[in-house]
């Protein structure tokens, strides 16, 4: 390549700039791309030897196996308690949990009110629905359906309750609770 082809090239290139600061652009992006390609793949490749040390670390202790059972559990129980949280909004099926739980104790749901949620912490996972419920029946009725409350998959938090006759001499009991449930955020 002599003088007259650079010159020729110069000319070229100045007849041309646009042409020029693209390639300039896809010469530059093209250099950071390969360089950023070959710190991602040093950083899958210490990500990897990272894993396999904890987990060499882990199945060198004696307990490995059952810090795995306990990891296996609590994801599971934490599983469970999302799949039952209550979604405030929908109270068709909030009040349904309680009817079905009317259905099983053979108790008598008089009243069954959604109370206004309490405003609770910014950063708290989960939000408190409370509900304030009257039942008659017999004792055990009564009794069956508190059980079944507190018991029952939704997480449930009795906050109040009231036990009194219905009657002086009566055999039904009527039961006051205020209840609630862990909804979601």
């Amino acid at each position: 390549m002599n003088t007259a082809d650079i010159i020729q090239w110069i000319a070229v290139l100045r007849r041309h700039p646009l042409s020029v600061l693209c390639s300039i652009v896809c010469v530059i992006c093209a250099a950071a791309s390969w360089y950023i390609r070959s710190n991602l793949a040093w950083l899958e490749l210490e990500h990897r030897q990272l894993s396999q040390d904890a987990e060499l670390a882990v199945s060198t202790l004696i307990s490995g196996p059952a810090v795995r059972q306990e990891l296996a559990a609590a994801r599971e129980i934490t599983r469970r308690i999302d799949d039952n949280l209550v979604v405030p909004d929908n109270l068709a099926e909030n009040l349904w949990y309680f009817y079905k739980i009317e259905q099983q104790s053979k108790a008598h749901l008089v009243e069954l009110h959604p109370l206004n949620a309490i405003t609770s912490d910014s950063r708290a996972l989960y939000k408190r629905i409370p509900f304030s419920i009257k039942v008659t029946g017999t004792y055990d009725q009564v009794g069956a359906f508190l059980y079944l409350t507190e018991t029952g998959p939704r997480l449930a938090n009795i906050t109040s309750v009231t036990f009194r006759r219905h009657e002086p001499g009566s055999l039904l009991i009527v039961l006051d609770m205020n209840v609630e449930l862990l909804g979601k955020k």
